[in-house]
């Protein structure tokens, strides 16, 4: 009896091993999967810089597939690597890219609502970074206009309407210093 019971349970265990991988092919069709093709262009975008085109491929993504997790880690690392790229524009003084680098995350900020306990930023720390790099643009602006570079402040205006584009102070600076800039053209 004792042989019969060991041979039953044995075959029983053979059974669920082999069924067992089985099942998890057949779970892999009936689940839909990550487009790799979609992944790798996402990543080729985040190489180019073209953070806001890689942000849209990971959010839809993201959309069919909130659970899985290698998905959401490379979604992470992605936002990741722009706040960090943001942060060394920002050291570097190199206002124009820190911004459009926070900006970009902002924008995008409420998508991440599912894996935000996992970036290691939040939007006021965003919010507050962009406003320095306005503020630094637009103090350049002025300072260089003072000094009579008036190509050089309409370039950093242009920077700054790019993060704001509704701000009516730099839109007002930008247009007088175009008019003088056109005056001076014609006089020479």
């Amino acid at each position: 009896m004792m042989n019969f019971q060991r041979a039953v349970w044995i075959f029983a265990a053979l059974t669920l091993l082999l069924a067992f991988p089985s099942c998890m092919q057949m779970k892999r069709f009936l689940l839909p999967q990550t487009n790799g093709q979609t992944l790798s262009q996402a990543r080729q975008n985040m190489t180019a810089g073209k953070y806001q085109k890689a942000i849209d491929l990971y959010k839809a993504e993201y959309e069919k597939h909130p659970q899985d997790r290698a998905l959401v880690k490379e979604y992470v690392k992605s936002l990741e690597e722009i706040k960090t790229a943001g942060d060394r524009a920002l050291h570097r003084e190199d206002f124009e890219f820190a911004g459009k680098s926070y900006n970009v995350l902002l924008k995008n900020y409420s998508d991440f609502k599912g894996f935000t306990n996992m970036l290691s930023f939040d939007r006021a720390q965003l919010h507050s970074r962009l406003t320095n790099c306005k503020t630094a643009l637009s103090k350049k602006g002025f300072q260089e206009y003072r000094e009579g570079d008036l190509s050089e402040a309409i370039s950093l205006w242009q920077n700054y309407l790019a993060l704001d584009p509704h701000n009516a102070d730099i839109k007002k600076a930008l247009n007088t210093a175009r008019t003088q800039q056109k005056n001076l053209q014609q006089t020479q």
